[in-house]
């Protein structure tokens, strides 16, 4: 126990060496528009959140991000599910998801930049990027029930309704629990992107564009904070979802 003390007590380092470190660089490259210091991220940071079309960027950034990702989840369950009991499904599925897998996420954007209109960007790329995932898994979540318990819910005469809530709906989601949180960061780093190559406004994506355009360096550091932290909450509140799943699924 007292091991573990000390090793949270270390952790406050990590930050202080972090700073130094980064102070350290500013000062060597001299240069606030290529490499700014941590008070002036700050004070970008203070400016962002004080504007008043904050809180619009996040909505409009985030929105996509759910929706893509309620796509996503809502289309590889659909393929998997008919993947798994039809086979002739399977064999025409296989090579289109492996052909989207196989694509650079730079190069999908780029595509669907030049198939349809901006706004839609982000969720095309998005949901191209994020379908061969979760159709692996929401497969591989089926392909891991076991056949025998099946096999004694059918003896016994259990509603399919019992079998899908009770056996198919707890293994897949848990066999998807594990890379749900990379999912989710996933798809709003691909959202982003788009988002910048579109030039879309009053979104993240946006805002690191014009960065880029009026050359401040902070104001785009600023954002990846900002990012960071949504990725950190998302991923506190995916955990908190899984423990109260698994508490349930104990009863």
């Amino acid at each position: 126990m007292k091991r573990y003390s000390k090793q949270n007590n270390y952790l406050f380092l990590s930050p202080i060496i972090f700073v130094v470190i980064w102070e350290m660089v500013a000062k060597l490259v001299g240069n606030s528009m290529i490499f700014p210091n941590i008070i002036d991220i700050f004070y970008s940071l203070v400016e962002i959140i004080k504007n008043e079309n904050f809180l619009v960027i996040l909505f409009n950034t985030l929105k996509k991000s759910v929706v893509t990702l309620l796509v996503s989840l809502f289309l590889g369950s659909v393929l998997g599910v008919l993947s798994y009991r039809y086979k002739l499904c399977y064999l025409i599925f296989f090579p289109f998801i492996n052909l989207i897998k196989s694509i650079p996420t730079i190069a999908v954007i780029i595509l669907v930049l030049i198939w349809s209109k901006v706004e839609f960007v982000p969720f095309f790329a998005g949901t191209m990027i994020v379908l061969p995932i979760i159709y692996e898994n929401i497969l591989g979540g089926i392909d891991s029930i076991d056949k025998d318990l099946i096999k004694m819910a059918n003896i016994y005469k259990v509603s399919k309704f019992l079998i899908f809530k009770d056996i198919y709906l707890p293994a897949v989601y848990f066999f998807l629990a594990s890379t749900l949180s990379a999912i989710t960061g996933l798809v709003l780093k691909v959202i982003i992107a788009g988002e910048v190559l579109a030039q879309d406004s009053l979104s993240i994506g946006g805002e690191i564009f014009m960065g880029k355009i009026y050359l401040e360096s902070a104001n785009i550091f600023a954002w990846i904070i900002i990012i960071i932290f949504i990725n950190f909450v998302a991923e506190i509140c995916i955990k908190c979802l899984n423990r109260r799943l698994n508490s349930w699924r104990k009863q």
